[in-house]
């Protein structure tokens, strides 16, 4: 994988304080999110995009996890997200259409100005896979009249649609065209290792994950139009390298930088904590969910279980007090993997493209399905640090690789474990339907403030309403998106 360094961030986020502190205070019309001309330049805005990024992906998953059930929280039904209370969607916005996404544009347009194609390139990437999980959340969205600041101040919700068959496309198109032009020879206009905290100035790398997003969003709408499949194939055989260990799109944090998800869980005493492992992540690894019998060597990786001689997760849309929560001993802590100071964000992982390509085959390609779906489990546990021992234990359990005859239950299931964090799964449960026979095991909240049925869609922003008349009236949460009807 490769390794980042952000320190560099903080002279930047430092030095951009500084000026916004300079800013008229009555200014209504400008953004304090948003660097002017004055404050940076494209390397700076680069370092500052990716990081704006990062968190949108992670606040994301900070509230969105619950509903995919990675996460069980445990105060009152009224603040359990997992009860499906859309508690947390205005951050998840604002971490979108405030920082990240403005920025990108900003970014984008400066470097298609000044002749400067990679970072054009990079902020499309980035931009898109901002949009698309975005859209992927609520649906409906601000995009073609967007960022335009006070020449539009209401801009007009794009159907779902249209951003998913227009704009997007156009994005992802335009990112490999930008990435794939020469470098200019003017050092000012490249990028430069010191301000890409991702691929420390490797173009190649970003065209591996331009095509990796662009996998993902024919993916997604291979439910529409089935021969999109093999179109996500075919980007997939551009997007990794052909061997395990494939850089991975993440942002990763340092000592002094620690990552969000260590301030916000790994660091945390249990007893202060909003949430904790559901038992259906829990339950797929430690034996008595659908791969019986089999202990994944990835568990202590994930969780801490204070040394126990089981894991056993949280069941989900409980108070402590309910359905055996008390029981539930496997934790989110500094000890883990994701919970440690110096983890990453991931964004777009090997992982997922060999689970891509597996889905895609499965029906018409058994052998090389499986080949990606082995190929995915093996990523992911490198990355989690598992010895080699135990990954040839587990991929060669019987229960693991069904002679080769693995079905779409297994591919799921194990791109779901291996995705952990990460709010792809959500779309990948809705893209389903939440079938139980896909996810066997999944079950509706123990307490469900929708009724008899799941989540389908965030909750816009209680504010947005106010700053914007074209805000969809959408009745709850159960009302399917575009994409999953």
């Amino acid at each position: 994988m490769k390794i980042l360094n952000i320190k560099v961030l903080s002279l930047l986020i430092a030095l951009t304080a500084v000026f916004s502190a300079c800013k008229k205070q009555l200014d209504i019309n400008n953004d304090p999110s948003r660097l002017t001309p004055e404050q940076a330049n494209l390397p700076g805005l680069l370092a500052t995009t990716i990081q704006y990024t990062s968190t949108s992906f992670f606040n994301a998953g900070q509230y969105g996890n619950f509903y995919p059930q990675y996460f069980a929280g445990y105060n009152s039904y009224e603040s359990n997200i997992d009860s499906y209370n859309p508690y947390g969607f205005d951050n998840i916005w604002e971490s979108a259409y405030r920082d990240a996404m403005p920025n990108l544009k900003d970014m984008i347009s400066r470097a298609e100005t000044l002749g400067a194609p990679q970072y054009a390139g990079i902020g499309k990437v980035l931009l898109a896979l901002t949009l698309m999980q975005s859209t992927d959340i609520w649906g409906d969205l601000p995009y073609s009249e967007a960022f335009k600041g006070p020449t539009v101040p209401s801009p007009k919700y794009d159907k779902q649609q249209d951003i998913y068959t227009t704009s997007l496309k156009q994005i992802l198109d335009e990112a490999i065209a930008d990435l794939d032009k020469p470098v200019p020879t003017t050092a000012t206009l490249q990028v430069s290792a010191s301000n890409d905290l991702i691929f420390k100035g490797v173009i190649a790398s970003w065209k591996k994950a331009a095509y990796g997003a662009r996998a993902r969003y024919y993916l997604h709408l291979s439910k529409k139009d089935p021969s999109n499949a093999a179109k996500a194939v075919a980007d997939i055989a551009s997007a990794v390298d052909n061997q395990l260990g494939a850089a991975d799109l993440q942002l990763t944090y340092t000592q002094d930088r620690p990552s969000p998800w260590f301030t916000n869980l790994g660091q945390s005493v249990p007893t202060s904590k909003t949430a904790r492992p559901s038992y259906f992540i829990v339950n797929l690894m430690n034996g008595t969910g659908h791969f019986n019998g089999v202990i994944d060597p990835r568990l202590p990786k994930l969780f801490d279980n204070g040394g126990a001689a089981t894991y056993i997760g949280r069941p989900v849309g409980t108070l402590n007090t309910e359905q055996g929560s008390n029981l539930a001993n496997a934790d989110f802590t500094e000890k883990t993997f994701y919970g440690a100071r110096t983890s990453a964000v991931p964004i777009l992982t090997y992982s997922e493209m060999q689970f891509i390509k597996a889905e895609a085959l499965i029906s018409t390609d058994k052998p090389a399905a499986y080949l990606a779906y082995i190929n995915g489990i093996k990523g992911n546990m490198l990355k989690l640090g598992v010895s080699a021992a135990d990954i040839d234990a587990y991929i060669n359990n019987a229960t693991i690789t069904k002679a080769g005859n693995i079905t779409i239950t297994d591919v799921m299931l194990q791109k779901y474990i291996a995705l952990f964090l990460q709010m792809e799964t959500w779309t990948d449960m809705r893209r389903y339907q939440y079938d139980t026979s896909v996810y066997p095991g999944l079950k509706m909240p123990f307490k469900n403030l929708l009724g008899n049925v799941f989540v389908q869609r965030g909750k816009y922003a209680d504010n947005e309403p106010g700053r914007n008349p074209n805000v969809p009236v959408i009745t709850n949460q159960a009302q399917k998106l575009w994409l999953f009807n």
